[in-house]
């Protein structure tokens, strides 16, 4: 059964159950990315409480992504047969518990524990969202549910410096996680109660968004590789997340030490970043409708590496807090080819495969969130301090990332040699 075929108060349904899921799906994105950069929000508080070194900080944030990238292997092994709701609750549930852990964490091996532990459930809340977006939206309108469900993700990197930041400050880092923990089990609560997978659920049985999904049946995962096209999103990913990773990460640290900022600035820096990268995502999205998908990924690849100049030059010289502003406000450009990538992923792949394909790319991704706070702390630890030599670091990368993404991603006659399995046309 189609969309077509419906009557008009079974297409009032869907609509209203739309508005509901894509709800629960951007609040379960806003307590994924907040569980996650709540510890780089207070890092000097838990520094502080746990005595850790820059180095230490770097690894403690960078971590997470480690099961967060197994988690990513694992859940997208296992999409294809678990619903979005079990993906979702397993994962609220999972995180919800280890964040309530962490409120008691006592020692620098018990918080890189526990971190790892969020960091497997957090895959699945992301693969979660994605297979409901799948569920409930046909492919016309994926693209731009995609682009407000990562700038929810980057909106609660926004409040966990808006908000966590003068929380800690009046009542402790341990108070502002614990939040996040109950949080997170509420809407796993929501999602246990509310959530259904698609208009089949409904009462509406038989019901397809597209035709083409049984083109598709008996495509591998393996298949995902054959086309160049994961990598090029995958490398996208990783400009967005390095940039992401890094500034969220160090760019306050540097302001406090380099510039003498005082702390209770913190808050206003990490929320205009945060707003920056929100506004960024929504126009980057628009725009990919009509400058084209793989050419906006070259365009935010190429804002990436202009941001980590920007941030090298800014903590190479004094500067004043207006230019410390307008280098926080400018941060988020990095994002600007974000809702290219997952989009360009759901074209070049078939619905069966779009859920994996978009979890297999988020690994290279992962690793780039592991690998930029950490090698920057690395780099600010051996260099005695030194924060122009840890952006510098980032620059490298992003500036090498751009190279291989330029390359890959040009579009050509070859590019029929590139079908993807399910569909010719999808190459």
């Amino acid at each position: 059964m189609k969309w077509e075929m419906l009557s008009d108060f079974d297409k009032s349904r869907i609509r209203r159950w739309q508005i509901g899921m894509l709800t629960l799906a951007l609040l379960c994105e806003m307590f994924l990315a907040a569980d996650w950069y709540a510890f780089a929000a207070v890092i000097p508080f838990i520094s502080e409480t746990l005595t850790l070194d820059p180095a230490q900080a770097g690894l403690a944030q960078g971590i997470f992504a480690l099961t967060y990238g197994l988690g990513m292997i694992v859940w997208s092994q296992v999409s294809r047969g678990m619903s979005a709701r079990g993906m979702l609750l397993i994962g609220l549930a999972g995180t919800g518990i280890g964040m309530v852990l962490q409120v008691y964490v006592q020692s620098y091996s018990q918080l890189l524990t526990l971190r790892l532990i969020v960091g497997f459930f957090d895959a699945a809340i992301f693969l979660g969202n994605m297979k409901l977006v799948i569920g409930w939206f046909p492919q016309a309108r994926r693209g731009s549910v995609v682009g407000l469900i990562l700038a929810a993700y980057s909106l609660a990197i926004t409040l966990d410096f808006a908000i966590g930041v003068p929380l800690t400050i009046a009542f402790g880092w341990r108070v502002f996680f614990a939040i996040l923990a109950g949080g997170t089990l509420l809407i796993a609560g929501f999602i246990a109660l509310f959530v259904r997978n698609g208009p089949a659920n409904i009462g509406i049985a038989g019901f397809l968004w597209e035709t083409e999904k049984a083109k598709a049946a008996t495509a591998s995962l393996a298949g995902i590789f054959k086309s160049r096209w994961i990598y090029v999103g995958g490398f996208g990913i990783s400009a967005c997340t390095m940039a992401i990773a890094g500034t969220a990460t160090w760019v306050i640290p540097a302001y406090i030490t380099v510039h003498s900022m005082p702390i209770a600035d913190a808050a206003l820096i990490g929320t205009l970043m945060g707003i920056s990268q929100v506004f960024f995502l929504v126009v980057g999205g628009y725009a990919a409708d009509h400058l084209g998908k793989a050419l906006m990924i070259k365009i935010g690849a190429a804002l990436a590496l202009l941001v980590a100049i920007s941030f090298t030059v800014g903590t190479a010289q004094p500067i004043s807090f207006t230019w410390m502003i307008l280098l926080a406000l400018f941060s988020g450009v990095a994002l600007f080819g974000g809702g290219a990538i997952f989009s360009l992923l759901s074209e070049k792949y078939p619905d069966e495969l779009a859920t994996a394909a978009v979890g297999f790319a988020e690994i290279f991704g992962i690793l780039s969130t592991f690998i930029s706070p950490w090698v920057m702390g690395v780099v600010i630890h051996t260099t005695g301090g030194s924060f122009s030599s840890a952006f510098l670091a980032f620059a490298i990368a992003e500036a090498v990332l751009l190279v291989v993404i330029v390359a890959m991603a040009r579009e050509s006659a070859a590019v029929a040699s590139n079908s993807v399995v399910g569909s010719a046309s999808r190459s």
